[in-house]
Parts: structure tokens; sequence; C-alpha cells
């Protein structure tokens, strides 16, 4: 865990992985997945993915509350910083609780997809076979 970095360029880092993801995934030229369960190791990526981004904007809420509390906020129009920074908590929040929508569907999906296998290939039929 590199700690060096600024939130900024951690949260840059981590939407550069979702978009390898997103290309790992693509599978115009080749099957993106090997099977099922690989499905179910990606759900249970993202919702791994989801729980945190709750945490961060949680975060992100309180840093910008306390920089509002403090007075600490400029606007660069020269506008006065209490509407912006009240639409911003709020668009946060809102944020927040539409990521707890995605994060009950996710774990649904998972739920569904943690049952499902491959089929066998004929192969693996005839050594499977009771004898």
């Amino acid at each position: 865990m590199d700690l060096d970095r600024t939130p900024g360029q951690i949260a840059y880092a981590a939407a550069e992985e979702v978009r390898t993801l997103n290309h790992r995934t693509l599978g115009l030229d080749r099957i993106a997945f090997e099977n099922p369960p690989e499905i179910g190791a990606t759900v249970e990526g993202l919702l791994a993915l989801t729980d945190r981004l709750g945490q961060s904007l949680q975060q992100l809420r309180a840093g910008l509350q306390q920089f509002d509390e403090q007075q600490a906020i400029r606007m660069d129009d020269g506008s006065d910083p209490a509407s912006a920074a009240t639409k911003a908590l709020r668009d946060l929040l809102n944020a927040e609780q539409g990521l707890g929508v995605m994060r009950a569907s996710l774990r649904s999906a998972g739920e569904a997809v943690s049952h499902m296998g491959g089929h066998f290939a004929p192969e693996d039929e005839e050594d499977s076979a009771v004898v």
C-alpha cells in the first residue's frame, strides 16, 4: 500500500485498474471469461470495490464538511462557497446512497453466480463416470 501518493492520484490509479478490467472483459475477439465462477470472482471483487468506495465517499464528505465549517473554501469565481459546499455535500451523500443500491444488486448477483459452474468437456464426463 503506497500512502505517499495524494488521494487524487490513488483514485485515478483505481480508475485505471477498472479501465483495465473493462478492456480485459471485452470479449470481442476471445471469450473474456473461462467459466461462470470467474464471473462470480469478478462480481465479488467489484463488491469489495463498492464497499470500499462507500467509506471513501464518507471521508470525502467529512473532509469537505470540515473545510466548510472552518470557512476555508474560496471559489475561483469569487462567489460565496457556502451554496457550492452544500450542493457538493448533498451530491456526495446521494452518490453514497446510490452506491448502496449498487452493492445490494452486486450482492444479489453474486449469490446467484456463486452456485454456477461450467459444463464438463466430453473427456471429463468419461473420467467422472462411475464404473
